[in-house]
């Protein structure tokens, strides 16, 4: 406490220390973002919950006949947006949001998705949008800023980063984790969850004297985190915000008692004692039961049928804990069960893929300890008789083993274990490696990697001590407790009442300065070269990757400072009285979850930042040697800077995106002419739609036909951007409907971002390259009143991939450029889909004995100099694609052929091609990061795997199908087509490249192109379905560029027998047309007199019987005139009729 308290006295009265010191827990200004409906615009907050798009805004669009939009589109959205403001201590919060508007400041918002655990059934990808907050005021004198929520399909966790235009305000960049929660659901127009039910507040035997724990979940995939450990309940802590709000629910599972001889428990308790979070599945145990729960993210087609209830794993299996696997690979999720009681030596491995979950004991048949026995009982007696494991000296005496801790090892796909050995009295811990069965290998693999010494090493004074076997112990019995493995820095961790650390497996480093008396229960690491160590009785240890030092974060004066500063400042993060829950790393950090006792006796549960940086500055103050000089003039304090260098730079760093391969748009809110500058609900409406409408446009993108431009936006303003000053002409004359001006420029993909530092992670092609320039000034050599005030020289390490080479240099003690590069050797492995199959290592740059004594001050803290890590991908990068050249094939194949026949009803989207022409196809290599767009250059194999009449009648075809409708060696006449020119040709298919002629289309008669029956009178057309890939012939990449497009080819020719059958029936056709003509020419004419003298004797006949009936009628009617009439006056009558007739 005192040494303490002369720190605070140095830190308020002297300067300059080693590194600048300002106050880092100062309650400044701060965003917050919450989630609102389009209906409660500006009232409380909502779950995300729903992952349904919204389709009333599509009545909107319909209106907007004076902008630049598509009215064959439907427009909708998504069912949330964010609503931000920033709140200051002491002032009205809605005081300083008017403020800050009026003075020009716009929140800038940029979401990023998190690319799926599933690459095979997602495209793997790593997308960013930035948008600018829109002002709307939902109530008088209330006023925040709102942007579209959005999401996208197969990503469940998204990264939102506010900052600010650098006007107004002046505040931090703001970043929360907003994901979806698959584990609520809607019930009477509530929201509940679905796992269990809400509970009381929290209370202090909930934490107080309770145990800290870890949140054990899948690095970057894990939506929903849950920490159990609540004393004697059935609850957990569950998050969908990385506990920066959570809630305590009560589980619907039964306790059981189910402890008997085989599976004897020690005490029951109702408590969750292991929790694990993956993407979609939550995994607890109680007791010796093991649970599962699937959330309902139905969004994500495939993710698998969600679960409403608790489900029980592993029956009549005795689990004694789980381990888990922190991160994902080969498109799934994994868990280990460790048994207990008469199953101890079996663990078993889950796998998570798209929400199913699959349990497999191993080893299959033996338990561990059963094949250890074995190996003990098949070594060879001594002349004795007996056992050499007899003596002393050997570890197979009494074979009783206890399996503690299993690390996946995903390289190659083996698993590490920390098994204990009972030799009477006596433990031994060991190394062991186990490989379960896998092709082409009948038996399993158990190797023995490490003895664990039985006593800790003497330390002395070091830092560190080599286990070479000649080192000194102590009597002080070393029980490790588990395992930590970091597949990116290769860097194995066994931990317990000592840490030893190994990067080969097989020879360790003891540290030192970590006292034996504790014991850690627990680790965690950024796997970014930091792990926190967190002991029994709560102590907080760190350790820097690449140096072999352990250094105390709590208790510590460190520590002690921070409080003290904090207390000083009123800060409410910090407490008197506090209980820490747990320790953990996200994206944003390291954060401690702490369950804090104010003055009042009230308790809060918080989640606060690690101040770590800060602690080891404070801490080295506390460790610095320094001088007061008192001259006449003024007293100066010197600080003697243990940091082995003066200056470091890196400049010249490449264009971050084509390493971080992360995809980023632009969608800018529309321009209103309101008076206010005030959004309304409709124009966010609207905002929102087109910020869907832009990410659907990137995923409609990924097609197999490459358009004219490489840009997804492309199609979106094509055919408007020649009426943009029309547009801009309405909107400045304030005639557009509903005040609105949709800026075209203001949605687009953005190439060149700004370089902000070194990436956090990187992303490697064969033969690819990562350099820039390292500036290192290293002071000379000064002494002053004895003392050594810097060192001779400095160092660099780094790691060339493709294998582990460690680089050094020795740097001259002036400011001088060195260039750094990052290699790949082109030495990894096979070539894969993009962004899948991805190879973990690490690049680690460290100046030699810098960790924790060089800092440096920025605006968000104090940050660790001379000590990076960053984690490398080796492989086909995401982001990266093979498209069908369709606009140079057509052009070269018209240039080629004089001509070009396109089909009678053309389609823009896929152009027809002619059979009796050559076809040479041309592909492109497009880069969806950076915009690069060039000629495949490579060599590919082209197969037909499918075909049909029409594209809804395509069959694909199979494997023994597609070797005879595609190889050259096939004898069955069932070739669809064959290359022009002679070439190489990879075991069963033709080879083709860039400079190849070209093939020509066969269909053979066993072929399915072969006698195509037309359907209607133009020539047959075929529809194939063509994969092309580069796998195997292509060298230059690990990119398997796979590529499956149709191709539409009219003009088939007939089969012989059809062609015949057609000549002779438009034969029979075209003769009985001839003869019907020759007999109409000679017999027309007799044909006609003889129509004319019919018709005229039915004209006759007709008449005369009209006649007759009229002179009938007329009779019977008395008249002095018809009875003068004689009977010869009558007959020439007649005759006169007939003549006239």
């Amino acid at each position: 406490m005192l040494m303490g308290s002369l720190l605070m006295l140095l830190l308020l009265l002297l300067s300059p220390p080693p590194v600048q010191l300002w106050p880092q827990l100062d309650d400044s200004c701060r965003w917050q973002v919450v989630l609102n409906k389009y209906e409660t615009l500006g009232v409380g907050s909502e779950k995300f919950f729903l992952q349904q798009p919204i389709a009333n805004i599509d009545k909107f669009f319909n209106k907007l006949v004076d902008s630049p939009i598509d009215h064959k589109e439907n427009y909708v959205g998504f069912p949330y947006y964010m609503k931000i403001n920033f709140t200051c201590p002491g002032k009205t919060p809605e005081a300083f949001v008017r403020g800050g508007y009026l003075k020009g400041l716009i929140p800038i918002v940029l979401v990023t998705f998190y690319a799926p655990v599933n690459f095979r059934k997602w495209k793997s990808e790593r997308l960013q949008i930035q948008m600018e907050g829109a002002p709307f005021q939902s109530q008088a004198c209330v006023m925040n800023w709102y942007t579209p929520m959005p999401m996208k399909n197969g990503s469940v966790m998204m990264e939102v980063e506010i900052s600010s235009n650098r006007m107004g305000e002046i505040i931090g960049n703001g970043r929360f984790m907003i994901n979806i929660n698959g584990f609520l659901k809607k019930e009477k127009d509530k929201v509940i969850f679905s796992l269990g039910h809400e509970v009381r507040p929290i209370i202090h035997r909930d934490f107080i004297d309770a145990p800290s724990r870890p949140v054990w979940a899948t690095v970057g995939q894990a939506p929903v985190l849950i920490l159990g450990g609540i004393p004697h309940e059935k609850m957990i802590l569950i998050s969908d915000s990385s506990f920066k709000d959570f809630s305590l629910v009560e589980l619907n599972i039964d306790s059981c008692w189910l402890g008997s001889l085989h599976c004897p428990q020690e005490e029951f308790t109702a408590s969750i004692f292991d929790a694990i979070s993956t993407e979609s599945v939550l995994f607890i145990r109680q007791n010796q039961l093991v649970y599962y729960f699937t959330g309902n993210y139905f969004h994500v087609a495939g993710k698998g049928p969600s679960t409403s209830n608790w489900v029980r794993v592993l029956h009549s299996r005795c689990i004694k804990k789980l381990c888990p696997v922190e991160l994902h690979s080969n498109g799934s999720e994994y868990v280990l069960a460790l048994a207990g009681g008469n199953e101890e030596g079996f663990f078993h491995f889950g796998t998570i893929t798209d929400g199913r979950v699959n349990f497999r004991r191993m080893p299959n048949m033996k338990s561990l300890c059963d094949i250890q026995k074995d190996f003990f009982q098949e070594m060879p007696r001594g002349s004795s008789g007996q056992h050499p494991a007899s003596s002393s000296s050997h570890y197979f005496t009494l074979p009783k083993c206890r399996l503690h801790w299993v690390v996946y090892n995903m390289e190659d796909y083996t698993f590490l274990l920390l098994m204990e050995f009972v030799q009477g009295n006596r433990s031994r811990f060991q190394i062991l490696q186990y490989s379960p069965i896998l092709k082409g290998v009948h038996l399993d693999s158990l190797n023995l990697l490490f003895q664990i010494p039985p006593f800790i090493p003497i330390g002395d004074d070091m830092d560190f001590v080599m286990l070479l076997g000649m080192e000194k112990y102590t009597d002080y019995p070393l029980v490790p407790k588990g395992l930590f493995y970091n597949p990116f820095s290769h860097l194995l961790f066994i931990w317990g009442n000592a840490i030893l650390q190994s990067y080969d497996k097989k020879n360790y480093i003891y540290m030192s300065k970590f006292p034996k008396e504790s014991s850690v229960k627990y680790m965690t690491s950024s796997y970014k070269g930091q792990v926190v160590c967190v002991t029994e009785n709560e102590e907080i240890w760190l350790i820097v990757e690449g140096s072999f030092k352990v250094h105390r974060l709590y208790p510590s004066d460190g520590w002690q400072v921070v409080f003290n500063l904090s207390q000083m400042k009123g800060s409410s993060l910090y407490t008197a009285n506090e209980t820490s829950v747990s320790i953990f790393y996200d994206s944003m950090g390291v954060h401690q979850l702490v369950y804090l006792i104010n003055q009042k006796g009230e308790g809060k549960l918080l989640k606060r930042q690690l101040p770590v940086d800060q602690i080891l500055v404070y801490q080295l103050l506390g460790l610095t040697t320094f001088e007061i000089n008192i001259s006449p003039v003024l007293g100066t304090l010197s600080f003697i800077n243990p940091c082995p260098f003066e200056l470091m730079q890196i400049k010249d760093l490449p264009n971050p995106q084509r390493y971080t391969r992360l995809e980023r748009y632009r969608a800018k809110p529309p321009f209103i002419s309101s008076d206010s500058g005030f959004h309304s609900k409709v124009s966010l409406a609207i905002y929102q739609g087109l910020v869907y409408h832009l990410l659907w446009l990137h995923s409609k993108y990924n097609k197999p036909y490459a358009d004219p431009v490489h840009d997804p936006t492309w199609r979106w303003w094509k055919d408007k951007k020649q009426h943009k000053a029309f547009y801009f002409y309405r909107a400045s004359n304030f005639q557009n409907v509903y005040g609105i001006q949709i800026d075209m420029d203001g949605y687009e993909k953005l190439y060149h971002v700004k370089k902000t530092g070194m990436p956090k992670y990187i992303y490697l092609d064969k033969g690819d390259e990562y350099n820039f320039t390292f500036f290192l000034f290293v002071r000379k050599t000064s002494w002053k009143s004895g003392r050594i005030y810097g060192n001779l020289k400095g160092w660099w390490n780094g790691t060339r991939l493709g294998g582990r080479e460690e680089l050094s240099r020795t740097l001259a003690p002036s400011l001088q450029p060195d260039q750094v590069i990052v290699k790949d050797k082109r030495k990894c492995f096979n070539q894969s889909i993009s962004g899948h199959n991805l190879m973990k290592t690490a690049v680690h740059f460290k100046v030699v004995d810098s960790a924790a004594k060089c800092f440096v001050r920025t605006r968000f803290g104090y940050r660790m100099l001379g000590n990076r890590q960053i984690p490398m991908f080796i492989g086909c990068p995401p982001g990266k694609r093979l498209a069908f050249d369709i606009t140079l094939t057509l052009r070269h194949n018209k240039k080629t052929n004089k001509r070009y026949f396109d089909c009678v009803h053309p389609d823009p989207e896929m152009p027809c091609f002619l059979f009796s022409d050559p076809f040479h196809p041309f592909f492109l290599i497009q880069d969806m990061v950076t915009g690069e767009s060039g000629s495949f250059t490579g060599s590919y194999v082209l197969k037909v795997i499918g075909g049909g009449t029409s594209l809804d009648k395509i069959v694909d075809y199979s494997e023994e199908e597609i070797v005879r409708y595609n190889s050259p060696n096939d004898t069955s006449e069932s070739l669809i087509w064959i290359v022009r020119d002679k070439r190489k040709q990879s075991q069963t298919f033709r080879i083709l490249s860039y400079n190849s002629s070209g093939i020509e289309w066969l269909c053979l008669p066993n072929s399915p192109c072969y006698d195509i029956i037309p359907k209607s009178i133009y020539s047959p057309e075929f529809y194939f379905k063509i994969m092309v890939s580069n796998r195997d012939v292509d060298t230059s990449t690990y990119c398997d560029y796979q590529l499956i497009f149709f191709l539409h080819i009219h003009g088939l020719p007939l089969s012989r027998r059809r062609a015949f059958f057609f000549v002779r029936i438009s034969l029979y056709i075209w003769l009985g047309v001839i003869f019907l003509y020759l007999l109409s020419y000679f017999f027309w004419p007799h044909i006609k007199n003889g129509w004319v003298k019919l018709k005229a004797k039915f004209t006759d006949l007709i008449t005369t019987e009209s006649f007759y009936t009229y002179t009938t009628s007329a009779s019977s009617v008395p008249s002095v005139i018809s009875s003068r009439i004689s009977t010869s006056e009558r007959g020439s009558f007649k005759r006169r009729v007939k003549k006239s007739l």
